[in-house]
């Protein structure tokens, strides 16, 4: 991506996740800055009522299992983060932020969380100005990081900002190892390594080879590879199995807390539902400690 350039995918993920606040029932994740944070066109399709028929109804119901996992890996990181502040941490770093609403969605952790936002540059500032356009003001203990992470590293990041290394800080990146190379993937959490406490802890998803992707569900792999081509940011198979890969990282010092599997996925936040969402097979979300 380049420096002025914004995250077409992230603005995908939050009118998602604007949408299916608005119009799915139960609700597996209630983002309510979803939609004042989306482009203006993303609102209008999400608003509008033959839009959102014609949109998320026909042209993207092919790729309900995208929104699914969009849902799932919001609703497993933020059950967690919480958790993790209930224990007493007191840092939480969203890495690749896109238009993740975390800290304006929860305004009783502002005298005692600090909240840091990783993402591009373009990307931040397009989030900098929905947030003026709709008038919510920034929160106090939210710090923005600009950083291309496909060029510059992320310790150096944040030893440029507050960010407290002695004390321990949850991390989270979700909805980005889809589109980094492995080398850019194991130089991001090596960094996290050497910049966080120990008992850190680190929520992220990530997926095996598209070849092992359920047969049902390919074609609808196929068409999302064609969108984020089109928006300039595609999809890259690495070829992980997640036996190798959670060894992978174990090895450069995490200790595996959670990886849960689809099926896990579809039991804990989908069995119950009669619109036959279902997450995309293939896709985990794993949760480490730093050990």
């Amino acid at each position: 991506m380049k420096e002025i350039q914004r995250s077409r995918t992230a603005e995908g993920a939050a009118a998602v996740r604007a949408s299916h606040l608005l119009k799915d029932s139960p609700i597996v994740f209630a983002d309510h800055f979803a939609l004042p944070l989306s482009a203006f066109p993303w609102q209008k399709a999400v608003s509008n009522p033959i839009l959102n028929k014609i949109v998320f109804g026909a042209l993207m119901r092919p790729l309900n299992p995208i929104k699914a996992q969009v849902l799932a890996r919001a609703r497993f990181t933020e059950d967690r983060v919480l958790a993790a502040v209930k224990g007493g941490m007191k840092q939480v770093v969203v890495i690749g932020a896109g238009l993740d609403s975390f800290c304006l969605s929860h305004p009783e952790l502002r005298d005692s969380v600090t909240v840091y936002e990783i993402d591009h540059p373009g990307s931040q500032n397009f989030k900098k100005e929905r947030l003026a356009k709709a008038g919510i003001p920034i929160p106090s203990n939210l710090e923005f990081i600009a950083a291309d992470l496909e060029r510059e590293d992320l310790a150096t990041a944040l030893k440029n900002s507050s960010f407290d290394s002695s004390q321990p800080a949850f991390f989270y990146w979700l909805g980005v190892t889809v589109y980094l190379s492995r080398d850019a993937i194991f130089s991001t959490l090596k960094a996290l390594v050497e910049v966080a406490a120990k008992s850190s802890e680190l929520a992220f998803d990530y997926a095996t080879s598209f070849d092992e992707i359920m047969k049902g569900q390919k074609y609808k792999i196929k068409l999302l590879q064609i969108y984020t081509r089109l928006s300039g940011e595609p999809l890259i198979d690495n070829n992980f199995t997640p036996e190798q890969f959670l060894k992978d990282v174990a090895d450069i010092g995490y200790a595996l807390k959670e990886n849960m599997s689809p099926e896990q996925q579809y039991e804990a936040y989908f069995s119950e539902r009669k619109d036959g969402m279902e997450p995309v097979s293939g896709c985990y979300f794993a949760h480490f400690e730093i050990a």
